[in-house]
């Protein structure tokens, strides 16, 4: 008589572990999703509006890309509009001055292969 009440006993102990466990797991899920960055904020309803994560890439190869293309194409729009000889007049005064910044200048404005194709179809334009 006595040995159907442990059963009870048992089958109700399975409910609350299964509980537990269930709460470990979602506690678990919660910690791992505060971790990422969320945004949430109130609209004009009241409504509490959460957005999502949105992982970030780590380089941005598309500002990197627009950055050269650009230096090049303006580089070699300067050669293309003032010409091989005055071009190089400019860079050489830029060589003869003693400031460190008039060098960074000359390094980066002295002619190189892209620039020089860039002036040359470009010229056909100017």
């Amino acid at each position: 008589m006595f040995g159907g009440g442990q059963t009870k006993c048992a089958a109700m102990a399975d409910p609350r572990d299964e509980f537990s466990l269930r709460l470990r797991r979602l506690n678990a899920q919660r910690k791992k999703d505060l971790k990422r960055s969320r945004s949430a904020f109130i609209d004009n309803d009241g409504y509490v509006i959460v957005r999502g994560y949105r992982e970030k890439r780590g380089i941005p190869y598309t500002g990197i890309m627009i950055l050269v293309v650009g230096f090049f194409g303006l580089k070699g729009a300067m050669m293309a509009q003032m010409g091989e000889a005055t071009y190089a007049a400019k860079v050489d005064e830029l060589r003869a001055s003693d400031s460190s910044v008039a060098q960074v200048g000359v390094w980066t404005l002295t002619p190189d292969p892209v620039s020089n194709l860039v002036a040359t179809h470009l010229r056909d334009y100017l």
